[in-house]
C-alpha cells in the first residue's frame, strides 16, 4: 500500500516514466524555489504573507501620512469566499460583510474597514483595519437597549 502511494500506477509506470516525472516535479520545484527568491529574497523565513511585498492590503489616503491607513497581510484571492485581489497588493474586496440572525438582531456581526470614523483625529478613523484584515468580526447591535449599552460616545446633530 505504501509504495502504491509513492508511485501511483498509471500513465507514468512504464517504459521509465516515473523518472521523467520525477524529473518534472524536481525541475518545477527547483524553478518555484528560485521565482521566490527572485521576488522574496534568499531567506525562506521571509516568504510570508503580509509582506510590504507580498499578499497585503493598504488604504493610502490621497493625502498621505497621517490619514493613511496602513499595511497588513491579508490572506484570500479572487476564488475564495474572502475574496480578494489576486495581485501582491491587494486593491479590492469585500470592505463591508454583515451577517444578521433573524432568530437574535443583537447576535448579529459585522466586518468593516477602515473604521467607523471618516475623522483621522477620531480614535475610530481605523480602529477596525486590523479585525478586517485578518477576517474577524465584531458585534452589530440591534435593539435601543443593545445599542445603548455598547455605545462609547453618543452625539446629537441638530439644524
Amino acid at each position: 500500500m505504501a509504495d502504491a502511494a509513492r508511485a501511483p500506477r498509471g500513465v507514468f509506470d512504464e517504459g521509465g516514466r516515473a523518472a521523467a516525472r520525477d524529473a518534472l516535479l524536481g525541475a518545477t520545484l527547483a524553478q518555484a524555489v528560485d521565482t521566490l527568491r527572485a521576488r522574496l529574497g534568499a531567506d525562506p523565513a521571509g516568504w510570508m504573507l503580509g509582506q510590504p511585498r507580498y499578499h497585503h492590503t493598504a488604504i493610502p489616503h490621497p493625502l498621505g501620512g497621517e490619514y493613511d491607513v496602513g499595511t497588513l497581510p491579508r490572506g484570500g484571492s479572487a476564488n475564495t469566499l474572502n475574496a480578494t485581489g489576486d495581485t501582491d497588493r491587494q486593491g479590492h474586496g469585500a470592505s463591508l460583510r454583515v451577517v444578521v440572525d433573524l432568530a437574535d438582531w443583537d447576535r448579529s456581526v459585522g466586518t468593516n474597514t477602515p473604521g467607523q470614523s471618516g475623522d483621522p483625529r477620531s480614535p475610530f478613523y481605523r480602529n477596525l483595519f486590523a479585525g478586517w484584515a485578518a477576517g474577524r468580526y465584531f458585534p452589530l447591535p440591534y435593539t435601543t437597549g443593545a445599542v445603548d449599552a455598547a455605545a462609547v460616545r453618543r452625539e446629537v446633530l441638530r439644524p
